[in-house]
C-alpha cells in the first residue's frame, strides 16, 4: 500500500499537470501515472480505482452511472492529513492527568535545582568564555560563536539540565541579553555579555573603556564572518586551522592590504587578496560589504574564493581602447546578425562585451594571441564570422606610450586580406590566429544511453529557489499561506536588495515545510526526467557551456516546470571521474546564455536572448 511519502509524491505529480476542483477522467489519470512509472499493481492494489480511493488526503473519486455507462472522475483538492480512528479507551484519561502532574513536579524540581546551582553555572560559563580573552564585556556576538566556545570549554547544556544552549543562557538574564537579528532576511540569535568573572573584571573594564573611545570611529576591518563562509572556506582549502585562527588571518590580510594600498573598491564592496590558495592552486580573495542598519555589525564578509572578475579584467588590463562602445558597435555590425542583449537591456551590446572579454581570456590561457615582435602587431581570432562566414580578427599594436598602462593598443576588427587591417593580418601572421576551443573530444556533447545522473537536490532547494520560475512557485505554494505570501511579495518587489532578503526568508520557510519540500522536490525530479527524454529525442537540446571563472566545461539539461514546450531553467551537468554525471545546480536562462554562447551561436536553440528578461 502507499506510504505517506508515496502519496505526497503523487500529489505533487498530479498538481504539476491538473488544476484543482475540476473533473479529470479516471482513465486519463491512470495513463498519466503509468507514463511516469507508477503502476497500481506494484503497490498491492487490485485496480486503479482502489488506489485512487486511497488518496483521500487530496483526491475525491466520484463514480456516476449514466445510460449503460459508468463514468469515474477525479477532483483534486488541498492536501489534508486524514485523521486516524479516534482513541476508543477513554478510561485512561485520569492516569494521564496524574502522569502529567507528576511530570510537572519533576520539572519544578529541576528548576529548583537550577536555581540552587545558578552560582556555579554562572561561574563555569563566564570562566569558559573569558579564558582565552576572545570576548569583551558589553559586546554582542552570534549565539553560534559563543556556543562553540562553551562546548570546546567543556560546558554541556544537557549536563546542567537544559535542552539548548540558548535556553541555558536565557536562565542567566543578569549575565546575558539575547535578541534575534535578521541577517540577509534570516533571524539569528545574538548575545550581549553583561558580566565577566571577578578576576577578569579589571582587564575587561580596560577593554570596555578602550572600545568606548573607538566605537564612534568604527573601522571597516571590524567585520563579521558568517559561519557558512568558514565551512565553504574549509571545504575549498583544507587549511587544518580552527575558526578563530582563520578569522585572525583574514583580518591580518585585510590590514596588510590596506597598508599596501591594494584594497579594491568595487560596486559590491571592498575586495582584497588572502594568503590562501584553493585546492586548484588559485589565489583566494575576500569581499567585505556594508551590512543592513538593523544588524549589530556595520560590515560583514560576503565572499571568499577566486577572483570572479578575473576573466573580464584581462581584456581591460591588456588592451587599450580609445572608445570601447564605438568599437563594440563596429564589431556587431561586421558580424552576422545576432541578439547581443536581453529583453529590456539598457546596454544593447552587453552580451557581446562579455563574450569578447571571456573569449580573450580563453585565448590568453591557450596562448593563441599571435604577436609579430618585428612589427609590433598582435592579432587574435574573435570566434565571430561575417554574413559570408569569414572569420573576424582583432588587430592590436604593442604599446610604446608610457602614459598608457595597457600592453596593447586596439587598432580595429577586420577579416583577413581586405584593404586596411585585413592586409596587416595576412602580411604578419601565418598561419592565421586560431579561435578559442573548449573541448577536444566531440563525444562530450552526448550523454551515454545508460548514464546515471545524480543531482544535489538538497543544495538546489536550499540555496537556489531564486532560479525557479516565479509563476511555478506561486502556483505550487497556493496551499501554503506563509510561503505563498512571500512569493507574492517577491513578484511585486523592484528593489534587488529587498528581493534577495525575501528569497532568504522564503528559503527558511521552505526548509521548515516537509510537505512543500516534497512537492518541489518531486517537481524538480520530474523536470529532470523530462529533460532527459527531450535530449534523447533531440540531442541538440543538450547545450554545451563553459565557465571561465572555474575553467570547467559542462552541459545544460533543459528543465520545464510549467509547460512541456517551454524551457524555464537548466541543470548544470558535469562528468565525474567514474563516468557518471553530477547535476551540480540549476541556472536561469539568463545565467546560462553568455557561457553557452562562448562555444557556439544559440539562434536555433531554446536560449533566445530577446525572450530573456534582463
Amino acid at each position: 500500500m502507499l506510504s505517506k511519502q508515496n502519496k505526497q509524491d503523487i500529489f505533487a505529480l498530479l498538481l504539476a499537470r491538473y488544476p484543482k476542483k475540476k473533473a479529470i477522467p479516471m482513465e486519463e489519470i491512470q495513463k498519466y501515472l503509468e507514463e511516469n512509472g507508477l503502476q497500481f499493481q506494484e503497490f498491492g492494489y487490485q485496480n486503479i480505482e482502489s488506489l485512487l480511493t486511497d488518496l483521500k488526503e487530496f483526491l475525491e473519486l466520484k463514480i456516476t452511472q449514466g445510460k449503460g455507462k459508468k463514468e469515474a472522475n477525479c477532483f483534486l483538492h488541498d492536501y489534508q492529513e486524514v485523521k486516524t480512528k479516534p482513541p476508543v479507551k477513554t478510561t485512561k484519561v485520569p492516569p494521564k492527568k496524574e502522569a502529567a502532574k507528576k511530570t510537572k513536579t519533576i520539572v519544578t524540581k529541576k528548576e529548583e535545582d537550577k536555581t540552587k546551582e545558578k552560582g556555579s553555572l554562572e561561574k563555569d560559563i563566564l570562566s569558559a568564555l573569558f579564558r582565552k580573552n576572545l570576548y569583551s564585556l558589553g559586546k554582542e556576538y552570534p549565539l553560534a560563536t559563543l556556543s562553540k566556545t562553551l562546548t570546546e570549554g567543556g560546558i554541556d547544556c544537557h549536563k546542567y539540565g537544559f535542552g539548548k544552549m540558548k535556553t541555558m543562557l536565557k536562565s542567566l538574564p543578569e549575565d546575558f541579553r539575547i535578541r534575534d537579528v535578521e541577517l540577509k532576511g534570516i533571524p539569528q540569535p545574538f548575545v550581549t555579555i553583561l558580566k565577566a568573572p571577578e578576576k577578569a573584571l579589571p582587564v575587561v573594564k580596560r577593554e570596555e573603556k578602550s572600545s568606548k573611545k573607538t566605537a564612534p570611529e568604527e573601522k571597516v576591518d571590524d567585520f563579521f564572518i558568517p559561519d557558512i563562509l568558514f565551512l565553504a572556506f574549509k571545504e575549498s582549502v583544507h587549511p587544518g586551522l580552527d575558526d578563530q585562527t582563520i578569522k585572525r588571518q583574514i583580518h591580518e590580510d585585510y590590514l596588510l592590504s590596506r597598508t599596501k594600498g591594494t584594497l579594491e573598491k568595487r560596486e559590491e564592496g571592498t575586495f582584497f587578496p588572502l594568503r590562501f590558495l584553493n585546492q586548484q592552486g588559485e589565489k583566494l580573495y575576500a569581499l567585505v560589504r556594508k551590512s543592513d542598519s538593523k544588524t549589530p555589525y556595520r560590515y560583514y564578509l560576503n565572499y571568499i574564493g577566486p577572483d570572479k572578475d578575473k576573466p573580464k579584467e584581462y581584456l581591460r588590463n591588456m588592451v587599450h581602447f580609445n572608445d570601447l562602445e564605438k568599437d563594440i558597435k563596429a564589431l556587431a555590425q561586421l558580424a552576422r546578425k545576432e541578439d547581443w542583449c536581453y529583453h529590456n537591456s539598457k546596454d544593447h551590446y552587453i552580451i557581446l562585451k562579455i563574450y569578447l572579454q571571456y573569449t580573450f581570456y580563453r585565448l590568453v590561457t591557450q596562448k593563441k594571441i599571435k604577436v609579430d615582435e618585428k612589427s609590433g602587431f598582435a592579432c587574435f581570432n574573435t570566434g565571430l564570422v561575417t554574413n559570408d562566414y569569414e572569420p573576424i580578427y582583432a588587430v592590436l599594436l604593442k604599446n610604446q606610450d608610457k602614459s598608457i598602462k595597457e600592453d596593447y593598443l586596439f587598432q580595429g576588427f577586420s577579416i583577413a586580406g581586405i584593404q586596411g587591417y585585413g592586409k596587416i593580418i595576412v602580411e604578419h601572421f601565418s598561419p592565421l590566429p586560431e579561435k578559442a576551443t573548449y573541448f577536444d573530444d566531440p563525444n562530450v556533447l552526448y550523454l551515454p544511453p545508460d548514464v546515471e545522473i545524480h543531482s544535489d537536490i538538497p543544495h538546489i532547494l536550499k540555496d537556489n529557489l531564486d532560479r525557479f520560475p516565479l509563476n511555478f512557485l506561486e502556483k505550487l505554494s497556493a496551499p501554503f499561506e506563509d510561503i505563498h505570501k512571500v512569493i507574492l511579495q517577491i513578484k511585486k518587489e523592484k528593489n534587488d536588495t529587498k528581493i534577495e532578503r525575501l528569497y532568504n526568508t522564503l528559503s527558511e520557510k521552505v526548509q521548515k515545510s516537509d510537505l512543500f519540500l516534497a512537492l518541489i522536490k518531486t517537481a524538480l525530479e520530474m523536470a529532470i526526467r523530462r529533460g532527459i527524454r527531450m535530449i534523447r529525442y533531440d540531442n541538440h537540446l543538450l547545450l554545451p557551456t563553459f565557465f571561465p571563472t572555474r575553467n570547467v566545461f559542462s552541459l545544460l539539461l533543459p528543465l520545464s516546470f510549467e509547460s512541456d514546450d517551454k524551457v524555464d531553467a537548466v541543470l548544470i551537468l558535469e562528468k565525474t571521474q567514474s563516468g557518471n554525471y553530477q547535476g551540480q545546480t540549476i541556472l536561469t536562462l539568463k545565467q546560462s546564455y553568455v557561457n553557452s554562447r562562448l562555444i557556439a551561436p544559440l539562434e536555433h536553440s531554446y536560449l533566445k536572448a530577446h525572450e530573456i528578461e534582463d
